[in-house]
């Protein structure tokens, strides 16, 4: 079948819109990959600055009567409170 001008035509521009079309899906891939490094790195600073906190932050005081301590007696098993704890 001979090609005609029209034929050549048609080819060019379906040439150039899926060079188009992959220079959009680039672009794409890149800014997706753009958001996704600046969102990992937002997170890895929130969890550094939780961990600098818990850090610094002082100690909490243990409360001693939240201190269970359980035994086996003849007739069961006994669970005590306010248990001192050993160290």
């Amino acid at each position: 079948m001979p090609t005609t001008v029209s034929d050549d035509h048609h080819s060019f521009f379906g040439m150039a819109v899926r060079i188009l079309g992959m220079a959009i899906l680039g672009l794409a891939a890149i800014l997706a990959l753009a958001f996704a490094a600046a969102a990992a790195l937002v997170i890895g600073l929130v969890v550094v600055g939780a961990a600098l906190a818990l850090h610094i932050a002082p100690p909490r005081p243990r409360s001693e009567g939240a201190l269970l301590e359980a035994r086996v007696t003849p007739s069961g098993w006994v669970v005590e409170t306010g248990a001192k704890r050993r160290r």
